[in-house]
């Protein structure tokens, strides 16, 4: 089992969890946790708190943590905290990154794997649209005009 650690800005982390709840009903992982970074708070707090999360996890294989901007504080504070083998980051979290990871992270025991796998899952789910497709016609109920993009 690889153990997940999410750390981002204030509420981010929490809305994360409420995607995982829609896709999972048996709901967020024992294996996971969310730390969300305030304002106020400097980097020592931040590793200590995360820290103290990482230290109540189960056995594992090793903790991604996953943040939200490279960068920005939450990022700053996890790369502090990566050790060869036992822990890994993922920056610019996104649906399809949180997925695959709460997804495998239980059936998972290598974490440089499993980290590519994620990190993999996060741009492949990344696609720009710039094109409405051919023969595309939305219609609101009981209306018969067709909807057109602006």
């Amino acid at each position: 089992m690889i153990g997940l650690l999410i750390i981002t800005h204030e509420t981010v982390g929490e809305a994360y969890r409420g995607l995982t709840n829609h896709f999972f009903p048996q709901g967020f992982p024992e294996s996971a946790r969310i730390l969300g970074v305030q304002p106020s708070e400097n980097q020592d707090d931040i590793i200590n708190r995360a820290i103290a999360e990482i230290q109540e996890f189960p056995e594992n294989n090793g903790v991604l943590i996953m943040t939200d901007i490279f960068g920005a504080t939450p990022c700053n504070a996890a790369r502090r905290l990566v050790r060869a083998g036992k822990s890994a980051i993922l920056t610019g979290l996104n649906a399809p990154m949180m997925i695959k990871a709460v997804s495998y992270a239980e059936k998972s025991d290598n974490l440089h794997t499993f980290t590519e796998q994620v990190r993999e899952a996060a741009v492949k789910g990344i696609f720009a649209i710039t094109e409405e497709p051919e023969g595309l016609v939305c219609r609101a109920e009981g209306n018969t005009k067709a909807f057109q993009a602006v």
